[in-house]
């Protein structure tokens, strides 16, 4: 298990706490909606965080154990000090160097949506049919594995940028607990396949 994923189960272990929490308070007649919105949230924004700790963590791994780096790493565009940063530095602080290089390229970069998981991929990881062995590493489809993943992003997308509201009705849409348990096991799902074909 790579280092990024360590970090992932520690994240999603939050989007549980918040089922949790919303059972609770449902059970009490409290209305806990953003209980299970929060799912939505946070589930994507831990699988957005795994995979820019793991172009990170496996960037530098091949790149201090003098691994080929893939074609997409090696067309990155670096700012102009960081590439003399890495030519100047001694054998150890070039490592550093690149790691911050890495960093800085991943760091406002998102990795929500199915097409920017497999873009992001591409800096570690050089199979060309990326969803098509996620989607058989967690026994579906390329396309159902990629739209579902699509519609969690997408709902989450709708409760951060407009509160979750219906912009036609003017009403919130519908929370249900299912949903926001089938969200939190296919995001896991993804995040276990990726890590176990790229570590």
């Amino acid at each position: 298990m790579t280092a990024a994923k360590h970090n992932f189960d520690t994240h999603i272990k939050q989007c549980n706490e918040a089922i949790q929490v919303y059972e609770y308070l449902d059970g009490k007649g409290y209305t806990a909606d953003f209980g299970l919105r929060y799912v939505w949230v946070a589930s994507i924004s831990a699988m957005d965080h795994f995979v820019s700790e793991l172009v990170i963590e496996k960037a530098i791994e091949q790149y201090a154990n003098g691994l080929p780096l893939t074609p997409k790493m090696l067309n990155e565009g670096i700012p102009f000090d960081a590439a003399l940063k890495i030519k100047n530095a001694s054998s150890t602080q070039t490592v550093v160097e690149f790691k911050n290089a890495v960093e800085n390229m991943v760091r406002y970069r998102t990795f929500q949506k199915a097409d920017d998981v497999a873009d992001g991929l591409a800096f570690v990881w050089g199979q060309k049919n990326k969803w098509k062995k996620i989607s058989e590493a967690i026994g579906t489809t390329s396309e159902s594995a990629k739209g579902v993943l699509n519609g969690i992003a997408y709902r989450r997308d709708v409760i951060v940028h407009n509160a979750d509201y219906n912009s036609a009705t003017g009403a919130l849409y519908d929370c249900s607990l299912q949903d926001a348990k089938r969200a939190i096991s296919h995001v896991s799902a993804v995040v276990g396949a990726i890590d176990g074909l790229v570590s």
